[in-house]
């Protein structure tokens, strides 16, 4: 009920008070990984770790500002440790201090539990395709996803050129894991320059319909709203409610905007979902209340 409250208020101060207060703030634990997918750099950047009384400070700082939602990410949330403290530590303190929502965002590799209110794993496709792009990986994962007792668990799905191809039949292979609630797609961002995963404005619009006609067989998370703006790319980007903290510094939506530069570009289609929900569509915000 305290979800649904503060989203009313939250809908009322951006429509009557032209007022927007922060939404979400992700917060990246450090750029440490376990994993070395074909599409991430993450390895490479300086390294950014977060110590626990840092986190603390961001956490509270945020809060003040009347954020309620946080999303731990890095790197591999699950694999962070700051001397006695773990990444558990963080969802606990987030959780007591009052955010309504804690959502963690992981690539499955360590046991799947958590006091966190969703948890969203990355899988990019079939176990050959999946392997290919993130590295043998794929079979312990779905493992870990197996053995969850975690109730608010979901895929992330990043479509490129290298498995778009596999979206029906993963669609299909999904739907019957129970313990995976629904996937959530999104496609491809060259943030660190163009290369043999990005896919051209034609495929995808072609893509979109298909999870458009998908979505009403399978458990696709992204909604009709979302996926509709997708396609006419007319999403707000570079927007200033959504937060990430990394290594001392706010960036306003994400790391690797440079400015506003790679929006056009974007393939982060949870921000689409914001948008069509901000702007009151049904589907998006029934699609919202299933893992805010």
């Amino acid at each position: 009920m305290k979800h649904l409250i503060y989203g009313i208020k939250y809908l009322a101060k951006h429509w009557i008070l032209r007022k927007d207060d922060p939404l979400i703030c992700g917060l990246v634990l450090h750029n440490k990984c376990n994993l070395q997918c074909r599409h991430c750099t993450i390895i490479d950047r300086e390294n950014a770790h977060m110590s626990f009384e840092e986190a603390v400070k961001v956490i509270d700082s945020f809060y003040s500002d009347g954020g309620r939602c946080l999303y731990l990410e890095g790197g591999e949330p699950f694999i962070w440790h700051d001397n006695s403290h773990n990444m558990e530590d963080v969802v606990i303190y987030a959780k007591k201090k009052g955010y309504y929502t804690v959502v963690i965002y992981t690539n499955g590799m360590q046991t799947l539990e958590s006091d966190a209110d969703t948890i969203f794993v990355s899988v990019d496709g079939l176990l050959k395709t999946h392997d290919y792009i993130r590295g043998k990986s794929f079979e312990r994962i779905l493992t870990n996803i197996e053995r969850s007792n975690h109730p608010s668990l979901y895929v992330n799905y990043t479509i490129n050129s290298v498995n778009k191809d596999d979206i029906s039949d993963f669609c299909k292979y999904i739907n019957e894991v129970p313990q995976i609630k629904g996937t959530f797609f999104y496609f491809h961002t060259p943030y660190y320059g163009y290369d043999n995963l990005n896919i051209d404005l034609e495929t995808k619009n072609k893509i979109l319909n298909k999870l458009i006609k998908l979505k009403s067989r399978y458990k696709i998370l992204n909604s009709f709203p979302g996926l509709r703006s997708a396609m006419r790319n007319d999403w707000k980007k570079n927007v200033d409610i959504c937060r990430v903290y990394e290594d001392g510094k706010y960036f306003k939506c994400c790391r690797e905007n440079k400015n506003g530069a790679l929006c056009n570009e974007c393939g982060y289609l949870s921000y689409a979902e914001i948008d069509q929900t901000l702007k009151l569509k049904p589907g998006a915000i029934i699609s919202a209340l299933k893992y805010f």
